[in-house]
């Protein structure tokens, strides 16, 4: 995509240069690794958003309700055995349930001391739901709770090895998975113990000159683990591309949607200073990668909202959902969910179909935000179809 740009020296900003930029973008010729939204050929598929929600056995959250009934803001959902537990922003607190949404505690309270919560970030669990790990403080700390007899205590907490903010996490096994781009090591992704011990780094940043525009998009990116294989993977929210590595952080596999119509954004300035832009999503443009596992096919579930092109001034928008297997990256479209159509710039009949966000071998959780904040408990079985 072209743009007209001015360049100034002082700072290498481009005002007008648009971000992902073409070196920034791997070229990936086998075609096994490039996904289109096409379901000939796929073993299961997705059923439609009214099945999808007829399989709901129950929720989490209420419009009105007690404290405890209504959710705040969900920053993040987990699942391990039997537990679901998500971390609210509004509330500054860890809900904790059972795999049927049934609540069982609730940890936390907005402050700074250890076993309060501020700034949240991120959070996952031991697939055997032994223990939890929070990133707070803005991903400056990790907090772990461990379970005891019924229920979960605060443990310990450490801080971010060389530099970096944790934006997200992911486990497999005695480590821990964070995001976050270290300036001094110039990597993304950062191997510690369950105690903080740090073992290494990997992954490459986003390209850039300008250290403003390097650091804050290397910042937006997501993880998720899959303990079968050992695979940690990670997306960057500004490049739709998918990267597998290994635990010493050798690249496996890349996989590249190739019907993502990527988002554009403008590098410029604010003030004199470097900022970048976010423009709103228009039709024909495809949104950020959302990434979860599923452990019982052992495959990591890949999610993302397209605006159709327009015709007549209408555009649908829909979410798109892929399988991409942990072991070979050569994965498959699931189908789509409709979300609305948007109609002279204001979204019409507007669906609310939940956003799949974990699962296990007997449900599926998926996290709505409109017309209030829920998180739904689906029958697996019934998600999926041949």
């Amino acid at each position: 995509m072209s743009s007209s740009c001015s360049r100034n020296h002082k700072d290498n900003i481009v005002v007008g240069r648009l971000h992902p930029t073409e070196e920034n973008i791997p070229v990936i010729t086998d075609m096994q690794y490039v996904l289109r939204e096409d379901t000939s050929g796929a073993q299961f598929k997705l059923v439609h958003a009214e099945n999808f929600l007829e399989a709901e056995v129950f929720s989490v959250g209420a419009y009105e309700g007690e404290h405890h009934e209504m959710l705040g803001t969900i920053i993040d959902v987990a699942a391990g055995d039997n537990t679901l537990l998500y971390i609210d922003g509004e509330y500054e607190e860890v809900r904790v349930y059972d795999q049927q949404g049934t609540l069982k505690q609730v940890i936390g309270a907005p402050g700074v001391a250890p076993g309060e919560f501020s700034y949240l970030e991120a959070v996952a669990i031991t697939s055997d739901a032994s223990k939890f790990f929070v990133a707070d403080q803005a991903g400056t700390r990790i907090q772990i709770f461990q379970r005891r007899d019924n229920a979960y205590e605060f443990l310990d907490v450490f801080s971010m090895p060389h530099e970096f903010f944790a934006t997200d996490i992911c486990v497999i096994r005695d480590h821990l998975y964070l995001h976050g781009y270290s300036e001094s090591l110039d990597l993304v992704i950062h191997k510690v113990t369950h105690e903080g011990e740090y073992i290494l780094s990997f992954g490459q940043p986003y390209l850039s000159d300008v250290p403003f525009i390097k650091s804050l998009i290397s910042d937006d990116g997501s993880l998720v683990c899959s303990e079968t294989f050992d695979t940690v993977l990670y997306a960057n929210q500004t490049v739709p591309i998918l990267k597998a590595y290994d635990e010493g952080g050798t690249l496996r596999w890349q996989v590249k949607f190739g019907d993502h119509a990527q988002m554009y954004k403008p590098e410029g300035r604010n003030r004199g200073r470097p900022s970048l832009r976010y423009p709103p999503q228009l039709p024909g443009e495809s949104s950020f990668l959302f990434l979860t596992t599923d452990p019982v096919s052992n495959s990591f579930i890949i999610s993302y909202t397209t605006i159709g092109p327009e015709e007549e001034e209408r555009a649908e928008r829909v979410r798109h959902y892929f399988s991409v297997p942990a072991e070979s990256g050569h994965g498959t479209y699931l189908g789509q969910h409709y979300l609305g159509t948007l109609e002279r710039g204001q979204l019409r009949n507007p669906a609310h179909p939940p956003r799949i966000v974990s699962l296990n071998e007997n449900y599926a959780y998926a996290v709505r935000h409109s017309p209030f904040p829920k998180i739904g408990v689906f029958e697996r079985d019934l998600l999926f179809r041949r």
